[in-house]
């Protein structure tokens, strides 16, 4: 699944009704003590509601949105064209982030005669052909691979819950890199978590059984991802009134707890912890939601020792710096963020991965160079921009966001950001 990358989607819970910035000011205005007691409440729910943090029911979704027409990537597919023989030889280092386990006739077969409702969704004409169904779903993953997203997700959506794995992972990478607005993104993340609701009760199931723990853990890292990328939409106090924090950490907690050395788990929750001292502090980040400065460090470190060429997790890195540090250690990030650039990729998530942390770059660098004011004032006016023109500033198909000129002239910076 950038920061990307997990299932990069599974699950999306309800934004508050609250405007934006009516919901930045009652964050900023609460006393530690309120700010506890709500996270405290946070906590409970996401630990007693009987869910386990999994999503169970579905939300309204634009279908216009859904079947509308999707950008392409920036990039010829064929440079990450992967024919059957060559996609089996590469599996481990193309899901080397996600690992994902090849699924051959064997692997789909032991799982799907094991869960009754996934043999049963394959409908009344599957014949038991697991080496057809095995080649369908290697199908969906090769059009995912090259960045064939749409082609992905309808060839995947085909072959039941393990053809919608690339499917829906398809969308979400679409939904991050290449929707040209806000709206649009959401929109398509919502869909995808609704996918969820179908199969809660096969995932609690494969958390109680040893064979297929690795697959739960695959896509429990894929749902705190979904969570952790929506919660960049919203502000402080939504993402914590929404659950979404709690969610995130039971989420990589069970993750961690299957296997401790995931590079991106451990990345995840690395950035959790940078993201919450970045906005209440140290001290309060410590006291009333866990986080540890030490585990930002030390949990990139233990992802770097895993696996080093994750332009993802590199850039991801570079973010937090800035968040825990802001300007002092902003020549180590800028270093992190020209080592995501710098990885070869092996995939068209990865390609776009690089392609963001380039875009990224480019906009901390105008920060730092050109704003001269802080960097709570530089998300503030980022956060503006993004409220008033819609615009979905994870696309990499877009410019970079330059704070320094938006400053100078917001009506003109807008109206050009909005011309075709």
């Amino acid at each position: 699944m950038n920061g990307n990358n997990g299932i990069k989607g599974l699950l999306l819970c309800f934004v508050l009704a609250c405007g934006h910035a009516q919901a930045a000011q009652d964050y900023d205005d609460m006393s530690r003590r309120e700010l506890k007691g709500l996270a405290e409440q946070s906590r409970k729910q996401v630990q007693e509601d009987g869910s386990d943090g999994w999503q169970t029911e579905k939300m309204a979704v634009d279908n216009e949105v859904i079947s509308g027409r999707w950008n392409s990537v920036p990039f010829q597919t064929r440079f990450f064209d992967y024919p059957p023989e060559k996609l089996k030889a590469r599996w481990g280092e193309l899901t080397r982030a996600i690992r994902v386990p090849y699924p051959s006739p064997e692997y789909l077969q032991k799982r799907i005669e094991y869960f009754p409702a996934l043999k049963a969704e394959l409908g009344p004409d599957f014949n038991g052909d697991y080496e057809a169904l095995s080649a369908g779903i290697l199908h969906a993953w090769r059009l995912f691979f090259r960045g064939d997203f749409r082609a992905a997700k309808e060839q995947g959506a085909r072959y039941g819950a393990f053809g919608k794995l690339p499917a829906y992972l398809a969308q979400c990478i679409y939904a991050v890199y290449l929707t040209d607005s806000r709206t649009e993104k959401i929109e398509l993340l919502e869909d995808v978590a609704n996918q969820i609701t179908d199969y809660v009760d096969v995932l609690k199931a494969l958390k109680e059984e040893p064979a297929f723990q690795e697959d739960y853990m695959m896509l429990r890292l894929g749902y705190a991802f979904a969570i952790a990328r929506i919660a960049e939409e919203a502000t402080p106090l939504e993402a914590l009134m929404n659950n979404y924090l709690f969610k995130v950490s039971h989420a990589i907690d069970d993750t961690l707890a299957i296997d401790p050395g995931h590079p991106v788990a451990l990345a995840m929750q690395a950035v959790k912890d940078a993201n919450i001292i970045r906005f209440v502090g140290k001290l309060l980040g410590r006291l009333t939601f866990g986080a540890r400065l030490s585990r930002v460090e030390d949990g990139f470190a233990a992802s770097f020792a895993q696996e080093d060429d994750l332009a993802i997790v590199h850039y991801e890195y570079a973010n937090s710096l800035i968040y825990i540090n802001r300007n002092r250690d902003i020549y180590q990030a800028l270093e992190a963020f020209n080592k995501a650039i710098g990885i070869h990729p092996v995939s068209a998530m990865e390609a776009l991965d690089s392609m963001y942390a380039a875009k990224r770059m480019q906009e901390i660098q105008d920060y730092y160079l050109n704003y001269g004011q802080s960097f709570r004032s530089f998300e503030r006016e980022r956060r503006e921009y993004m409220e008033t023109t819609d615009e979905n500033l994870y696309n990499v198909l877009r410019e970079p966001f330059l704070v320094s000129r938006y400053v100078q002239n917001q009506d003109g910076y807008i109206n050009a950001s909005m011309t075709p």
